[in-house]
């Protein structure tokens, strides 16, 4: 049992350093092959970060990089580890409807809040 201590105790950085690494590689093979998103077209790096777009962001190029990933994969373009960008008007309304996809309670209220405005705007 010493000896097990003593090496846990001298090796700490790189045990440390091992499970940081196969926690990334884990998180990136989660986004590649497993995330709910992972069918979507698009740039295997967008599925690991959105570093890649900040660039473009910065650079003033975000427009015209989305446009060229929509020329290469399709109207619907995973962008991010959490980001979907689409382009056509049959997908917004399969997304944003209210019937199709189950929406959170706070999507919902949200709804309600705006239809009640715009009742109350127009009695």
């Amino acid at each position: 049992m010493p000896l097990l201590l003593d090496f846990i105790l001298d090796h700490t950085l790189a045990i440390t350093g091992t499970f940081v690494a196969l926690y990334f590689i884990l998180c990136a093979l989660y986004q590649l092959c497993f995330s709910p998103l992972c069918d979507i077209p698009g740039p295997w790096y967008a599925a690991l970060s959105d570093f890649w777009l900040t660039t473009h962001v910065l650079r003033l190029q975000q427009c015209r990089t989305i446009n060229s990933l929509f020329a290469k994969y399709g109207p619907v373009v995973r962008v991010g580890p959490n980001k979907v960008v689409f382009n056509d008007l049959t997908t917004t309304r399969n997304v944003y409807s209210i019937l199709k996809f189950d929406k959170s309670k706070y999507y919902k209220s949200l709804l309600t809040f705006v239809f009640s405005v715009v009742a109350r705007v127009f009695s």
